[in-house]
C-alpha cells in the first residue's frame, strides 16, 4: 500500500493541535475574550424582544402579507375574541334575568376596559332592525332593559327568529350566548403599535395581544358575574396562549435541559466539576451570544426560537463529549493535563468541525424559506453551532488544561481505555463489536429491509397540521374552543375580499345576488359554520320593510330601493355597515367563521369556492382571498415548500461536503447511508401510523440530519485512521468501535435526555416534534453502531487491507 496523501480532515487535525496548543498557552487572552463576549452578548441581548405577530413571519413584499395589508386597509381588523357563555343553574339559561343584568354591566366593562378593543357585542347591545310603520328602526336589542323575565323570553323568540344572530351571538337551542370583541389591532401591526403603555416598553404583559387577553381574564374572574360559566377563545386568545407558551418553553425548557445533561454527564462517565461545568459553561455562552446577535441586528424572539437553546444545549453537550471523553483517555495515560487537551483535540478536532459545519448547514438550507422567522432562525441557530465549537476548543480546552496534573511516572501507561466512561456503556459497545463481526450480513440485510419498509411508509405521509391539535388537551384554549365549536360554530376566519372598482359598484343588485348565491354555496360547504356579508343587512332590511315576513328575507330586486334601503340604514343610526362595505361603496367583504379542522380541509374548501367564482363570476367585480385564518394556513404551506426544498438540498449538500473531506466520493456517500436512514425511517414510520407531517414536524429532517451525521463522521474518521494504522478493516472496526463507540452511546443519550425535554410544552406538536426528533437520533445510533460498521467491512472504501509494516498488500 502506498503512502497515502493527507485529505482534509488529516489537515484540521494538524491545525486543532496548534490551535489547542496556543489556546493553552494564552488561556488568558482566551479568557478574557470570552468575557468581553459575554458582556456583549448580555447588552444585546437584553434589548431583544418577543414578536409572535405575523408582522414577524411575513416579509413585507409577500404577495399574502399584502393582500392582508390591503384588506385592513379598507375594513376593519378581523380578530377577535370570542366569549361563550351558559347559566348552568336557570332553566331559561342565557336568557335568565338576572344573568342577562350580568352581561350588560360585563360588556360595558369590557368595552370600556379592555385595551385595544374596538367593539364589543353581546344580545345586550346588538345591533336590532326593527319595522315601525312604513319606517324603520335601528337600535341596541336592549336599548330599554326588559321589565320583567317573561318580557325577556318574548325577546328570546324574536332573537332566535333572526338569521344573522343564530349561531353566532345565540346556538340554536338558546342554551348557550357569546360575547364577541372586535380589536382595533391585528397580529400584522408592528411592534411599535402594540405596546399598550410606552413607560413599561415591549414587555409580554404590555403588548398585544396578550395585554388585552389578560385584562379579559381579570375581568371574567370577578365575583359579580359568578353564576355564569365562561368559555375564551379566538384569534387574541389563541395568539395570547401562543405568546405564554412558548415564552415559558425557552425560559423553563432551557433550565431543565441544561440540569438534565448535567446529571446525564455525571451518570454516564466520571467527569471532574470542572470538566461538568466546561461544557454548560459553552453553551450558555452560546446561547446568550445567539440572542445578542438577535438584539444586535434587530431580530426578534418568535415561535421558531422555542426550540433553538434546546437544540444548541444538547449539540455543544454531545460535542463536549466526545472532546472529554478522548482527554480522560489521554490524561488517563499521560497524567499531563495540557498533554491530554492537546492530543484530545487534535484527534478528534477535525471531526468536531466537520460535524458542526454539517449541523449548521441543517439549519442554514432553512434560510431559502419565504417566512421571515424561519429564515432568521437558521441564521442565528447555524452561527449558535458553530460558535459550541468555538468554544469547545477554545474555552473548554482552558477548563480542562487548567488545575494540577498527575505525576507522569506514576501514571498507569496500561489504562489505556481509561476514559471514565460508564461500564455499562463499554459493554454496550463491545456487544455491538461481536455482532458486526459474526453477523455483519445479517446486519446489512435488516438494515436494507427496514429502508425498503420505511420507503413505502414515506409514500403514504401527508402534509397537514390542526390548530386546535397542536395544543395539549389541558390547555384552557383548547378546552375552550372545542366547546365553542361544538356549541356555536367556527373559529377561524377566511375573508373575500369583493372589489368592483367603482364607486356605488355594491349597491348593484345582481352583484348582491350573486354574492348571496356565492354566500349559501360556501355555507354549505363542510366546515364553514357561518358566513357574513352586506347581503346579511340588505335582507333584514328588505324582510323588516316589508313587516318582518320571512318570506321578504331576500335581496331587493331594484338597484334604487338598494340605494334607498342603504341610506335608510345610514340615517336611521346603523353603524354595521363599515364593517363590510368601503365609504365609497366600490368594495365589500364575504367573512366565512370555519370550524378548525386540518388545514387540507381548508385549503379544499376555498378551493370548492374558488371554482364556484370561476364558474359563476360575481358581475362587474373581483374577487380575493385573505383574512387572519388564511395568513396563519400560508404559514404553514411556506414551511412545508422549504423543508420539501431543503430536504433535497441538505441531502445534496452534506454528500457533497463529506466526499471532499474525505477525499473520496465512495466514502462520503457511504458516510451519508446512515444519515439518511434514521429521517427514512421516522418519516416512514409516521406514513404507515397515519401521522400528519405538520409544520413543525417538517423542521425534523434538516435538523435531524445535521444532528446524526456528526456521529457518523466521528465514526467513519475514527475507522479511517484505525485503517491505515492496522491495515485490517476489523481490527480496525474493533479499535473504532472502542475508541468512539462510548462517544456516540453517550452524546446520543444526552441527545434524547435533552430533546425529552420538548414533553414538558404544553403545545402537542413541540411534544411530538422532540419525541421523533429523539427517535430520529436513536435510529441514527442503531445505523451508526450496527449498520455502519458491517458496511465499511463489506465495502472496503479505504482500499485493500495491507501490512502496515511493509504496505504489501494482503
Amino acid at each position: 500500500m502506498s503512502k497515502r496523501t493527507p485529505k482534509l480532515v488529516d489537515l484540521v487535525d494538524d491545525f486543532f493541535h496548534f490551535f489547542s496548543g496556543w489556546a493553552i498557552a494564552h488561556r488568558l487572552i482566551v479568557v478574557t475574550f470570552s468575557l468581553l463576549l459575554l458582556a456583549i452578548g448580555v447588552y444585546f441581548a437584553g434589548q431583544v424582544r418577543s414578536d409572535n405577530s405575523l408582522d414577524s413571519f411575513f416579509n413585507r413584499a409577500d404577495p399574502a402579507y399584502i393582500a392582508y395589508k390591503e384588506y385592513l386597509d379598507q375594513f376593519y381588523s378581523d380578530e377577535v375574541t370570542y366569549i361563550l357563555y351558559r347559566v348552568p343553574e336557570s332553566e331559561h339559561g342565557p336568557f335568565d334575568y338576572e344573568a342577562m343584568q350580568k352581561i350588560a354591566a360585563l360588556t360595558e366593562a369590557l368595552e370600556s376596559e379592555v385595551p385595544f378593543v374596538r367593539e364589543v357585542t353581546s344580545l345586550t347591545n346588538v345591533e336590532f332592525i326593527r319595522a315601525d310603520g312604513d319606517s324603520i328602526l335601528i337600535d341596541e336589542l336592549m336599548i330599554d332593559f326588559p321589565d320583567t323575565q317573561q318580557e325577556l323570553l318574548k325577546l328570546r323568540e324574536v332573537v332566535l327568529d333572526k338569521p344573522i344572530y343564530v349561531d353566532s351571538l345565540i346556538n340554536q337551542d338558546a342554551t348557550y350566548a357569546a360575547i364577541i370583541l372586535e380589536m382595533t389591532l391585528s397580529s400584522i401591526d408592528s411592534q411599535e403599535n402594540i405596546i399598550f403603555d410606552p413607560e413599561k416598553g415591549a414587555t409580554l404583559d404590555n403588548v398585544y395581544p396578550q395585554v388585552s387577553n389578560s385584562k379579559v381574564k381579570e375581568i371574567l374572574d370577578r365575583k359579580e358575574y359568578q353564576g355564569i360559566e365562561f368559555y375564551l377563545t379566538g384569534d387574541v386568545p389563541m395568539n395570547s396562549a401562543y405568546n405564554i407558551i412558548f415564552t415559558n418553553d425557552s425560559a423553563v425548557g432551557t433550565l431543565m435541559t441544561l440540569a438534565l445533561l448535567a446529571l446525564l454527564s455525571l451518570l454516564l462517565f466520571r467527569i471532574s466539576l470542572v470538566g461538568l461545568f466546561g461544557p454548560l459553561t459553552v453553551v450558555v455562552l452560546s446561547i446568550i451570544l445567539v440572542l445578542g446577535l438577535m438584539g444586535a441586528v434587530g431580530w426578534p424572539i418568535t415561535l421558531f426560537f422555542g426550540i433553538t437553546p434546546t437544540l444548541l444545549c444538547a449539540v455543544g453537550v454531545a460535542q463536549s463529549v466526545h472532546i472529554i471523553i478522548e482527554y480522560q483517555r489521554h490524561y488517563a495515560t499521560s497524567g499531563s493535563r495540557q498533554k491530554a487537551v492537546q492530543s484530545a483535540i487534535s484527534k478528534v478536532g477535525g471531526a468536531c468541525l466537520m460535524a458542526a459545519l454539517t449541523t449548521a448547514f441543517g439549519f442554514l438550507v432553512m434560510y431559502v424559506s419565504e417566512l421571515k422567522s424561519l429564515s432568521q432562525m437558521a441564521l442565528y441557530s447555524a452561527v449558535g453551532v458553530m460558535l459550541t465549537l468555538v468554544f469547545s476548543v477554545s474555552l473548554l480546552v482552558v477548563f480542562l488544561a487548567g488545575g494540577k496534573s498527575k505525576d507522569e511516572a506514576n501514571t498507569d501507561k496500561s489504562t489505556t481505555q481509561n476514559s471514565g466512561v460508564n461500564k455499562t456503556v463499554e459493554r454496550a459497545v463491545e456487544f455491538c463489536i461481536n455482532l458486526n463481526l459474526n453477523h455483519g450480513k445479517t446486519l446489512i440485510t435488516t438494515g436494507i429491509v427496514l429502508l425498503a419498509i420505511s420507503i413505502v411508509g414515506l409514500t403514504q405521509l401527508k402534509i397537514d397540521f390542526n390548530f386546535l391539535t397542536e395544543f395539549k388537551e389541558h390547555v384552557d384554549w383548547r378546552i375552550d374552543t372545542e366547546k365553542a365549536e361544538e356549541e356555536m360554530g367556527g373559529i377561524l376566519n377566511v375573508a373575500y375580499i369583493i372589489d368592483t372598482g367603482k364607486t356605488d359598484g355594491v349597491k348593484d343588485p345582481e352583484l348582491l345576488k350573486a354574492i348571496d348565491q356565492l354566500q349559501t354555496y360556501a355555507s354549505s360547504l363542510p366546515f364553514v359554520k357561518k358566513t357574513f356579508s352586506v347581503v346579511d343587512i340588505q335582507k333584514d332590511l328588505n324582510r323588516s320593510f316589508h313587516g318582518d315576513d320571512k318570506e321578504w328575507y331576500q335581496v331587493p330586486l331594484q338597484q334604487d330601493l338598494v340605494a334607498q334601503y342603504f341610506l335608510v340604514y345610514e340615517i336611521s343610526g346603523g353603524d354595521e355597515l363599515e364593517d363590510y362595505v368601503t365609504p365609497d361603496f366600490s368594495s365589500t367583504v364575504l367573512e366565512l367563521r370555519v370550524e378548525i379542522t386540518e388545514s387540507s380541509n381548508v385549503l379544499a374548501l376555498m378551493q370548492s369556492i374558488r371554482e364556484y367564482a370561476q364558474k359563476n363570476p360575481l358581475p362587474g367585480a373581483e374577487i380575493r382571498e385573505t383574512g387572519i385564518g388564511l395568513m396563519w394556513i400560508k404559514i404553514a404551506d411556506y414551511i412545508g415548500d422549504t423543508q420539501i426544498y431543503g430536504y433535497s438540498l441538505i441531502f445534496i449538500g452534506i454528500a457533497v461536503f463529506l466526499c471532499i473531506a474525505f477525499g473520496s466520493i465512495r466514502v462520503g456517500l457511504l458516510t451519508m447511508i446512515p444519515n439518511v436512514a434514521p429521517v427514512v425511517v421516522v418519516l416512514g414510520y409516521m406514513g404507515l401510523t397515519g401521522m400528519y407531517l405538520d409544520y413543525m414536524k417538517l423542521l425534523l429532517a434538516t435538523i435531524a440530519i445535521g444532528i446524526a451525521v456528526d456521529d457518523s463522521i466521528h465514526l467513519v474518521t475514527r475507522f479511517r485512521r484505525q485503517f491505515f494504522l492496522t491495515g485490517n478493516y476489523q481490527k480496525a472496526m474493533t479499535l473504532a468501535m472502542r475508541d468512539v463507540g462510548p462517544a456516540l452511546i453517550i452524546t446520543t443519550l444526552i441527545l434524547i435526555g435533552a430533546f425529552s425535554c420538548y414533553m414538558l410544552s404544553d403545545m402537542q406538536v413541540i411534544t411530538s416534534f422532540g419525541l421523533l426528533l429523539s427517535l430520529s437520533i436513536a435510529v441514527a445510533l442503531i445505523a451508526d453502531l450496527l449498520f455502519m460498521p458491517a458496511l465499511l467491512m463489506a465495502v472496503k472504501p479505504f482500499g485493500k487491507e495491507s501490512d502496515p509494516d511493509t504496505h504489501k498488500e494482503i
